[in-house]
């Protein structure tokens, strides 16, 4: 009888393994579309990939629990690190003090390469199978791995009340309204968007993005952001920031999706639609 179970435990974790789909192996023909939101034309990520190339900023949203968006992700770093020298790869889900971490693993990647997870001190919350890929690429490729997001200590602080956020441009009413819209929807709340403990939330959100401007403006260039939709959306995101830090600067923003979206060339320069 245990031979049989042992026979059937092996079949199904084989199965298993089976099913489980790489971010890493995928080819661009499944990669759906891009879309550009200002004039509605449509490309396939290889014809596409030949208009960013050039850039010094790209701001790549995700879904974060999403694989397709991880594959796609994955598909245009490799694929712009083998057109040019990359500058940086900047990810939402290091926080900066982290980087010691990711300072010491690069200087010699192959000693902790077994146990990167430990060596990381990745949070658990950051599905690891999806992101493991993308985090080992500039290790391997030798170009800079930068932490962007805020520290526990930072996000308590703020909680706890902190001097308000400095800028025009990402202060905006409009601006906080929105963030806070979100913030009460992805919530489920029934709240107000006045009330205090919402407002601490939009600041917390609005501090994470500015760091992440600020991280991007000093990072090797080219460069490439990955963070969840929200954070690049050009409405109430990280360009927001940038448009205070460095009025002038010039970027790249692609929210990624599927075809029942809802973006327009306010929220974005490009969508790209995945099936997933």
């Amino acid at each position: 009888m245990w031979v049989k179970k042992f026979l059937l435990l092996v079949s199904c974790s084989l199965f298993i393994m089976g099913c489980q789909q790489s971010v890493k192996e995928v080819n661009a023909d499944k990669l759906g579309k891009i879309v550009d939101l200002k004039t509605g034309q449509t490309f396939t990520p290889v014809q596409w990939l030949e208009s960013v190339a050039s850039q010094q900023h790209l701001l790549v949203g995700e879904k974060h629990d999403n694989l397709s968006h991880h594959q796609a992700q994955y598909w245009l770093i490799d694929q712009l690190n083998q057109k040019r020298k990359q500058g940086a790869l900047l990810l939402e889900m290091l926080r900066v003090d982290q980087q010691p971490l990711v300072d010491r693993i690069a200087m010699d990647f192959a000693k902790y390469r077994s146990n990167l997870t430990a060596s990381l001190n990745w949070q658990a919350s950051w599905q690891w199978d999806l992101y493991q890929d993308i985090v080992q690429h500039p290790f391997e490729h030798q170009y800079a791995l930068v932490a962007t997001n805020l520290t526990k200590d930072e996000v308590s602080q703020l909680l706890r009340g902190a001097e308000p956020l400095k800028g025009y441009v990402s202060t905006d009413k409009k601006v906080k309204q929105q963030l806070a819209d979100i913030i009460i929807h992805s919530h489920q709340c029934e709240c107000d968007a006045n009330e205090p403990h919402i407002q601490k939330m939009v600041e917390v959100q609005q501090f994470r993005d500015r760091r992440m401007a600020e991280k991007l403006l000093k990072s090797h260039t080219p460069n490439i952001l990955i963070a969840g939709n929200h954070h690049i959306n050009r409405q109430y995101g990280v360009p927001k920031h940038l448009a205070d830090l460095s009025p002038n600067q010039k970027f790249t923003t692609i929210l990624l999706s599927d075809k029942n979206h809802t973006y327009t060339q306010a929220d974005s320069d490009y969508v790209w639609i995945l099936s997933e």
